[in-house]
């Protein structure tokens, strides 16, 4: 091919090129738009089940932390019903455990830890951290409650882990 053939060319690849540039980087933005879309809406979808979940467990979650700082409705709770709550919210964690972030993870083993003493033998339940003196005087108080409670009362090691929990919580919401 002679080079004045190709001149005849130059017009035509000028005008053509812009459109093909403009069609490969719509392309490719429109792809890359969507692969953004499909990851929110995971996201969005993974927050929507974090909150169902804690929407079932966060009655409990508090009422755990009241009846150890002694606050709010604790007087109403027993020992058994503490271990109870414990129990429902350890299953439900545990269950969807997927749905939560390392931190969250972690900060709710360090709460449970410091509000409750685990593996204390065989068919022997979990032991409340909270001295035992201050619940003998409520109207629920029954004689075998005593065995509940193992370990010593710290009331700034339990309101920081709660709002490490708490903490956790919101940024696993995106609400940091």
């Amino acid at each position: 091919m002679e080079l004045t053939s190709l001149k005849e060319y130059v017009p035509l690849l000028a005008v053509l090129s812009p459109i093909v540039a403009v069609f490969v980087s719509g392309f490719w933005s429109n792809r890359s738009l969507e692969k953004l879309k499909s990851r929110l809406q995971a996201s969005q979808a993974i927050v929507q089940k974090r909150v169902e979940i804690y929407s079932e467990i966060q009655e409990s979650l508090n009422d755990i932390y009241c009846y150890i700082k002694r606050v709010g409705k604790w007087k109403t709770l027993t020992p058994i019903e503490l271990i109870n709550r414990k129990r429902l919210v350890d299953e439900k964690m545990h269950a969807t455990r997927p749905f939560w972030s390392k931190g969250m993870r972690d900060a709710y083993k360090e709460f449970m830890d410091v509000c409750f003493v685990t593996n204390r033998g065989h068919k022997v339940n979990a032991g409340i951290v909270a001295e035992v003196v201050k619940y003998q005087k409520l109207d629920t108080w029954q004689n075998g409650f005593k065995e509940y409670y193992d370990g010593s009362f710290d009331e700034s090691k339990l309101d920081n882990v709660n709002d490490k929990l708490m903490a956790a919580l919101s940024k696993d919401f995106g609400v940091e």
